[in-house]
């Protein structure tokens, strides 16, 4: 499947993609807390992204090794972790191997971006990072959701912001694709300083997508030996109305 280009991207996307804040608040308090009952010391965090979760949890206390495919966008998550319990580290978490962790995290929908067969193959490679009865969490969009109502707040994002002296506008236009359970998303991020032409970036993908039996399936043929499912940052989860799938699964 088609991947998001972020090296052009990467500066504008707390600011679209987070609300611009630092961290994801509410899902890093979940985060925290199931860690910490669960006697969590080290997480790895794959497809870390600007490390919204690398982050917030590294300043909850936790020792964070963190890892994304783009180097812009792990720059941006350093500055952000300067003095902070984090390393960082440019690979694919198809790929990676980064040692073993009491927890290994996979938020905001990165197993979307791989095919159904990569995806498999990365929950066994997640599973394999952990050390004994380690927990693994990651997150996907609903597909029976996303076939029903919830796919209304998707359909079509506009959103503008003032970064770094910029007027920057981002357009997001959303298609369901039933038969392959897939997202197509085309984004235009438009940014001008208000002396030169705008400057336009232009991108297109796929995302999979998954209902709660599939990713049930996946999970456990890949070992887990406890899987449960909650809604968005941990709230409760309806298999036909919550727009996102969290799996917190324990090796």
């Amino acid at each position: 499947m088609k991947q998001p280009d972020y090296a052009a991207y990467a500066r504008f996307y707390d600011y679209f993609e987070l609300a611009g804040c630092e961290e994801s608040e509410e899902l890093n308090i979940f985060l925290a807390e199931l860690f910490r009952i669960n006697g969590i010391k080290t997480v790895v965090d794959f497809a870390c992204g600007t490390g919204a979760q690398a982050v917030g949890l590294a300043r909850s206390g936790y020792t964070v090794t963190a890892a994304d495919l783009s180097p812009e966008m792990l720059k941006i998550a350093r500055k952000k972790a300067t003095e902070l319990p984090v390393k960082f580290k440019t690979a694919d978490m198809r790929k990676a191997e980064l040692g073993c962790h009491d927890a290994a995290i996979c938020i905001f929908n990165a197993v979307g971006h791989l095919t159904r067969e990569e995806c498999t193959d990365f929950f066994v490679r997640a599973r394999n990072h952990l050390n004994p009865q380690g927990i693994f969490v990651a997150d996907i969009l609903n597909f029976k959701a996303m076939n029903g109502k919830a796919f209304a707040q998707y359909r079509r994002m506009r959103r503008e912001a003032i970064i770094d002296g910029l007027l920057v506008q981002h357009v997001r236009n959303c298609t369901l694709l039933k038969e392959s359970r897939q997202l197509r998303i085309e984004s235009l991020t438009r940014s001008q300083d208000g002396k030169s032409a705008p400057r336009e970036i232009r991108d297109d993908w796929q995302m999979q997508l998954y209902d709660s039996d599939e990713l049930y399936t996946l999970l456990k043929s890949a070992g887990f030996s406890e899987i449960n499912f909650f809604g968005p940052v941990g709230c409760e989860f309806d298999a036909e109305t919550s727009d996102s799938i969290l799996a917190v699964c324990q090796k």
